[in-house]
């Protein structure tokens, strides 16, 4: 195909042995096992990390930048999402621990995307009670608006037409920091999840030139905590106390009635509510809020922290603030209207098999005609996840037919009949030549 993609996922061909938990657990068929290694199908993957979840040999991994990337760098500004918090000690507020990233990555101010949550709560209200698109589909999660682009196009006007909390905050930064003229602004994002540090690669309009993953400066900030000069002082960035449990799953939609709102945690439930809402069985729902790892945020592949444990400190946390706290100040010159996207979300043409219409429909017979063949058991032997994509992988020119094992063998088995006929025959010719000759002596 000739789009270009980005992503965050790779795999260490060094530790893959070919096991295909991958491939049985990839949401959108984007893991293939050929000549023993694991390879990703850039069109269909989603960077949900699920394929780094599961491996028991640790051979997908997600790749963002690093500490070393942004530690030199002038006017940093680091931001920072409230699941973050979890991964440490509750005896820590986040105000000590944003003033420990503070000094970690020697960032001139550390901001919060509670600020942008704020500001993106009151719009979906707004939006939601003059919509009659419902339910509407939270666009939280990049990995959750990918699956929709490659599995469930039909549902893409159901989205959310906000930004994400993180692309919020950043406005809210770049407008103060135009306002204040403090030179050339350096945006960095630490994330929890593979999903977001691709979403933020391919949409630059925020601004964010780097993103780091959790687990790539998470050492650094535990070894900052533990020094006893702790302090608390004034926070750079807008505060908004309830916007803390947005990094575990119910988070977002707390600001609506419960029978209103569905929270769904882990990439196949989601997948499978959505398929609920295609076969139109969620009408009284107003808001789904889906995330592609289980409990949310706190349990993105990036995360050091076991994801149960870290949702106990995120509620622990939430039960310590005061509620009523928020530093709004600074998100005040920023209009409802600007939290909407500037550019449209599309459905990925993952099923694109040629760009002449008249090869594509060629290909598409071809594929019937071999899955025809295929014996329909989905074993993933072969290396594709179904018979289906293995049919599609070989009209693409990416596998044979006796890849499937079952085929392969039964084409053995014929070759054995026939050599084992071919031998019968060669013997009874070698015989009868062997009496012949014996009568003419």
């Amino acid at each position: 195909m000739s789009e270009k993609y980005i992503h965050s996922v790779a795999i260490n061909l060094q530790r893959c042995k070919g096991c295909i938990h991958c491939i049985r657990h990839c949401p959108t068929e984007a893991m293939r096992v050929r000549n023993g290694k694991s390879l990703i199908l850039p069109y269909r993957c989603i960077d949900c990390g699920e394929c780094i979840r599961v491996c028991p040999y640790h051979a997908p991994f997600g790749f963002t930048h690093t500490y070393d990337s942004i530690s030199y760098l002038d006017n940093l500004v680091v931001v920072i999402s409230p699941e973050i918090y979890s991964q440490f000690p509750t005896n820590y507020s986040p105000f000590e621990i944003q003033i420990a990233i503070k000094k970690v990555t020697n960032a001139v101010e550390v901001w919060d995307t509670t600020c942008g949550l704020f500001l993106l709560q009151e719009a979906l209200m707004d939006y939601i009670n003059s919509s009659r698109n419902l339910p509407l589909i939270s666009t939280y999660c990049p990995a959750v608006v990918e699956l929709i682009q490659v599995r469930f196009p039909t549902l893409i006007s159901n989205l959310s037409p906000f930004k994400t909390p993180v692309e919020i905050t950043g406005s809210i930064i770049k407008k103060l920091w135009r306002k204040e003229e403090r030179g050339i602004l350096r945006l960095a994002y630490i994330t929890p999840c593979p999903a977001f540090a691709t979403y933020l690669k391919q949409n630059k309009e925020e601004g964010f030139e780097f993103v780091i993953g959790i687990d790539n400066i998470y050492l650094k900030i535990k070894k900052e905590l533990k020094e006893d000069n702790r302090e608390v002082e004034a926070i750079d960035g807008g505060f908004y106390a309830k916007g803390i449990l947005s990094g575990a799953l119910g988070g977002e939609g707390i600001v609506f009635n419960e029978e209103e709102v569905i929270s769904v945690g882990g990439i196949e439930k989601v997948a499978k509510v959505l398929e609920d809402l295609e076969r139109n069985k969620l009408q009284d729902v107003k808001f789904l809020e889906l995330r592609a790892c289980e409990e949310g945020c706190v349990g993105g592949v990036l995360n050091p922290e076991n994801y149960y444990l870290a949702k106990k400190r995120i509620l622990a946390l939430y039960k310590k603030l005061d509620k009523d706290f928020i530093k709004e100040s600074l998100c005040k010159d920023i209009n409802l209207s600007e939290v909407l996207r500037t550019s449209p979300i599309l459905p990925r043409p993952v099923w694109k098999l040629d760009e002449d219409i008249n090869m594509a429909l060629r290909k598409m017979e071809d594929m019937r005609k071999i899955l025809e063949m295929l014996p329909g058991l989905d074993c993933g032997s072969c290396g594709s996840p179904t018979c289906a994509a293995l049919a599609e992988d070989i009209v693409r020119g990416n596998a044979q037919i006796y890849d499937c094992i079952f085929l392969l063998k039964e084409k053995l088995w014929k070759m054995a009949k026939e050599m084992e006929e071919l031998s019968r025959r060669s013997s009874s010719v070698i015989l009868k030549r062997r009496e012949e000759k014996d009568e003419t002596e």
